[in-house]
């Protein structure tokens, strides 16, 4: 599945892999609204330091970002009209000196949403073309660019053509996974499928509406926790041998429960164990080089109810320990292929159960070790206040997004407002907190 060049000079295409067909076909369920499922998000808050602080940051991210992408070019892909191919088209440098191309900040920002601000940051694009930590790392290599001298560097003046050696393959090609599957493939792959079966059933939290709302925008409720108490947090997580992760979802799963309505909290709760694929491929797939690629995974897992917050604990601990074997990785092309068919024939069935309104987790760790606090220097840089990641998300189901910046421990359900009220979302956050401090013993500070 290797980039190759067109009929068409300039534009190369290389077949979608059988993980972002997935995705993309999750994303595409928002299409009749002109929105998309799960588009990803992140931002960064950021103060200018000295002549950064009166320099024209809209003109100076729009030329960062046309830097970053040309390092980055898997950010310019689309979608060909057969919708089972990527195609990326080259830059002609001949247009950009002539200044054919007066559209080109605006057409670059479109490609891959990023949106400059005064104080901030943010990057908004498809799922299938990143993934949490993905998304991050192009944060993270976008402002290390626009910390760079001001003014930069004339992008008429890159090297382009050069960036096709660094269009992203998919994870199947990255991770050597065989090409051609076998009956113990197929057989590993519908177990993982399976799965997703127990989201029936499972136990959700109220929604809003009938089946007739529509969704209208995504909204999140967050809280930080005090550097004192994530401390505490890590401490007693350590304590445990358990990640923060792993005391998270269990604390998320317990919010789920306390938030049900009465008469659902004898239903098993579903949620989703991820993982980033990155730190399992080799060079240079695993480096921030290849951030615009789609390269993250997760299966379902199935908790009961009426189980106390330590054995949720424990059962999660022991899931995520399973972490990604060889085994897996060489099923991934059987298992993404195969949930894909799985939402197709749900959606040309329709479907006779209640739509899910579980909310669940997805942790992206310690953001520091991919967001520093500064770049540049105090005389031209920026000091990063906070980050964020998120989805768009139009259905009722909600997902709360964990990860660690300065020493502080963020919490941020992300939902869609027609169905949740920013009340029951900032109640189940705070659940979340509650259940987390009582299970390790911790108190606030």
């Amino acid at each position: 599945m290797t980039w190759q060049e067109t009929d068409e000079k300039g534009v190369f295409s290389r077949p979608i892999g059988e993980n972002e067909t997935y995705i993309k076909l999750l994303g595409d369920t928002g299409l009749p609204l002109n929105r998309e499922q799960w588009a990803i998000n992140s931002t960064a808050t950021i103060v200018p330091t000295g002549s950064f602080a009166s320099t024209d940051l809209a003109a100076h991210f729009r030329r960062a970002w046309m830097h970053q992408r040309f390092q980055h070019p898997s950010l310019a892909a689309e979608v060909a009209p057969d919708d089972t191919h990527f195609i990326y088209t080259r830059r002609r440098r001949r247009r950009l000196l002539r200044g054919r191309d007066p559209d080109l900040p605006a057409d670059a920002l479109r490609e891959a949403g990023l949106h400059p601000a005064v104080r901030g940051a943010a990057r908004h694009t498809a799922h299938w073309r990143t993934d949490g930590m993905g998304v991050l790392l192009l944060l993270d290599a976008f402002l290390s660019l626009a910390s760079g001298p001001a003014p930069l560097a004339d992008p008429a003046s890159l090297a382009w053509g050069t960036e096709i050696a660094r269009l992203a393959p998919a994870i199947e090609d990255a991770a050597a996974v065989p090409k051609e599957s076998t009956p113990e493939l197929k057989e590993r792959g519908a177990a993982l499928v399976n799965a997703f079966s127990h989201v029936v059933g499972a136990v959700g939290i109220p929604y809003l509406g009938d089946a007739a709302t529509l969704p209208a925008g995504t909204r999140s409720a967050a809280l930080v926790l005090s550097p004192e108490t994530t401390e505490k947090i890590v401490a007693a997580c350590k304590a445990r041998g358990v990640s923060v992760t792993v005391a998270v979802h269990a604390s998320v799963a317990a919010a789920n429960y306390v938030l049900a309505d009465a008469a659902a909290r004898d239903r098993h709760y579903t949620s989703t164990v991820r993982f980033a694929l990155r730190p399992y491929l080799p060079e240079p797939y695993s480096t921030p080089a290849f951030a615009a690629a789609l390269y993250t995974t997760g299966w379902m897992k199935r908790v009961e109810a009426g189980a106390s917050w330590a054995e949720h604990l424990q059962s999660y601990r022991d899931e995520y320990r399973k972490g990604i074997t060889r085994d897996y990785l060489d099923s991934h092309r059987e298992y993404a292929a195969q949930l894909g068919e799985l939402l197709r024939n749900l959606s040309q069935s329709g479907g006779d159960q209640p739509p899910p309104s579980d909310v669940d987790i997805s942790s992206i760790g310690n953001a520091e070790k991919i967001i520093r606090r500064s770049y540049g220097t105090s005389e031209a840089g920026f000091e990063v206040k906070a980050v964020s990641v998120g989805v768009e998300m139009l259905s009722r189901q909600a997902a709360t997004f964990v990860w660690t910046f300065r020493d502080q421990l963020n919490l941020s359900a992300v939902y869609n407002e027609s169905f949740h009220s920013a009340e029951q979302m900032n109640q189940f956050v705070s659940t979340a907190k509650a259940k987390l401090l009582e299970g390790l013993g911790v108190q606030d500070s």
